[in-house]
């Protein structure tokens, strides 16, 4: 078993999203328990411009990412579809650790 690639699953990343992607994430996990409990636990930040901030977990924000693309996958709307092509692009960048 390789312990570094655990470590590095375990370790912390901050991901942000503004007010309607917290809204989709919020009602897309509504029955994800652990996932809705990373949307929950992120913090709004004033500071900027209303931007939401979470602390998570590389594996979180992969399981993120898993939901996006399915969410992605599932829908007709080009509006709605433009708004998780930011949201995946954001969790590619905090998962990358950029």
């Amino acid at each position: 078993m390789c312990l570094g690639g655990a470590m590095a699953r375990s370790k912390q990343r901050v991901w942000g999203f503004d007010k309607a992607e917290r809204q989709v994430l919020m009602e897309a996990t509504a029955e994800l328990a652990a996932l809705h409990a990373v949307v929950t636990r992120a913090e709004l930040r004033a500071d900027l411009d209303g931007l939401w901030l979470v602390k998570a977990t590389v594996a979180e924000l992969d399981e993120m990412y898993s939901l996006v693309e399915a969410l992605m996958a599932a829908t007709r709307s080009r509006k709605r579809l433009e708004l998780l092509e930011g949201l995946r692009a954001t969790l590619c960048t905090s998962i990358d650790g950029f």
